[in-house]
């Protein structure tokens, strides 16, 4: 088995043949585990020479009321409705949140988490998480709800989107209206919402590797993918992006090259933010629910605060095509 320099609390489980969930159990001893089991736990911890963090297991003996939310863009709107739903579920028993925005940066994420650990009850990850940055939380066997992405895992809950589902529906969507070149605008260092997204439209339309271009997460993204496609020496007749804040950024660069929206060229986002239905034309978009996804994480994270031994739990809502004026 592949080690990291620090053994981790999977690393003991995944040797001894068992969840994560009865390794903590074994180390707290709170719940009751079966001596043979116990053995066999213990033999591996000894094994591997795991040692936990106990620092952060002392720190949540002492409960906060807190709770931490960590995305990558606060000021992407979709985060910021999510942030307002997760607080819709929190506010009621008692709890607050804390909010920290990472810039999509993998070194300042695994920083802010690490600080978070003996500081709040409980964290929800939004964005794209790899691994590495969510080991410190298993490994100190904190509550946590990973929302907007499906890293795969033991001992957390998942709050997500059919993304790939999604990403078919807006591609047959086009293609219904007789679109036949296609395009597809992704960001960079893409996480799994963006990948399922892509995959999804990749599913339909077999499209030509220059039609898919990456860009950065934002308005100035947007702006210049739509140049890049349009340079092209067949330009497509529509384009898709992987969330609203990019899509407005193209028909910003289409309004700037007097390229009519939706008549020379169709754009499709993903989302449903606000702003989708005041720009103009009006964005046609799949809707993706934000402030639930965060209501449905806030309640999952209390659960999972009061009792830690509950069966992990995967939540996907299904994306809704709004039909506006873009498409």
């Amino acid at each position: 088995m592949a080690r990291r320099d620090r053994v981790g609390i999977t690393d003991v489980a995944a040797k001894a043949g068992v969840s994560v969930t009865t390794v903590s159990h074994v180390l707290s001893s709170r719940r009751p585990v079966s001596e043979a089991t116990r053995a066999k736990v213990m033999a591996v911890i000894e094994e591997l020479d795991y040692r936990p963090n106990e620092l952060a297991r002392s720190m949540r003996a002492r409960r906060t009321n807190t709770v931490g939310l960590v995305v990558p863009d606060i000021t992407n709107p979709f985060y910021t409705s999510a942030a307002r739903g997760l607080q819709d579920a929190l506010a009621p028993a008692g709890y607050h949140c804390i909010v920290t925005s990472t810039d999509s940066d993998h070194q300042v994420e695994h920083e802010v988490i690490r600080q978070m650990l003996t500081r709040v009850d409980g964290v929800v990850i939004s964005g794209g998480s790899r691994t590495a940055d969510i080991q410190p939380v298993i490994d100190a066997g904190m509550p946590m709800v990973l929302l907007g992405t499906d890293e795969p895992g033991a001992g957390f809950d998942v709050v997500t989107n059919a993304d790939f589902d999604a990403g078919v529906t807006a591609a047959r969507y086009l293609v219904d209206r007789s679109y036949r070149r296609i395009g597809f605008i992704t960001a960079q260092d893409a996480d799994s919402v963006a990948q399922a997204r892509l995959d999804g439209y990749r599913s339909v339309t077999e499209s030509d590797p220059e039609l898919v271009v990456e860009e950065t997460n934002n308005l100035e993204g947007g702006t210049r993918g739509f140049a890049r496609l349009m340079q092209l020496s067949e330009p497509p007749d529509a384009i898709i992006c992987v969330n609203d804040v990019v899509a407005i950024g193209v028909m910003y660069g289409a309004q700037d090259a007097r390229r009519a929206v939706p008549d020379e060229v169709a754009v499709v986002g993903f989302d449903d933010i606000e702003a989708a239905s005041l720009v103009a034309p009006r964005l046609t978009t799949m809707a993706t629910a934000s402030r639930e996804h965060g209501k449905a994480a806030g309640e999952l994270l209390l659960r999972r605060i009061q009792d830690e031994s509950r069966e992990p739990q995967r939540v996907v809502f299904p994306a809704k095509l709004i039909e506006r004026d873009s498409a």
